[in-house]
């Protein structure tokens, strides 16, 4: 057995894994004819509601940043916006492309830095803030 640390370094990794495998067995559960009822007690959950929630987490997540993506990139002086928007900017682009458990920390560091109320924000923008708080704010 190794060095705790060591292996305390490893867990964020096994988490993205764990999330992804998750993810992928609900999608190839309910193309094989499971129930949304069958997959929340597989999962140990309390209701359909909530596995259909943890399914659809992800999806409202990619899609709230897409919509940043979309707004960031049409914004030719976004960079000057605020004084983390540059990084706002590199973070959402990583995030695009991450594995859900790193989607959900990048998702969540996004959320730090984006300022919800900023009147110099496009109203469209402070509307994807306040929807992205929303979202990772239900996460179980």
């Amino acid at each position: 057995m190794g060095d705790p640390l060591d292996q305390l370094a490893g867990v964020p990794a096994a988490r993205d894994r764990l999330d992804e495998t998750e993810l992928d067995l609900i999608d190839r559960a309910r193309l094989a004819g499971a129930t949304w009822a069958q997959v929340a007690e597989a999962l140990g959950l309390a209701s359909r509601q909530a596995a259909e929630q943890r399914a659809g987490e992800v999806a409202v997540l990619r899609g709230l940043l897409i919509d940043l993506r979309r707004w960031i990139d049409a914004d030719r002086r976004w960079d000057a916006r605020f004084d983390r928007a540059a990084l706002t900017r590199r973070t959402t682009m990583l995030a695009l492309e991450a594995e859900p458990g790193g989607l959900y920390d990048l998702a969540n560091r996004i959320r730090a830095d984006l300022p919800t109320n900023d009147p110099e924000l496009p109203a469209p923008v402070r509307a994807v803030a306040r929807h992205l708080a929303e979202a990772l704010s239900t996460r179980r």
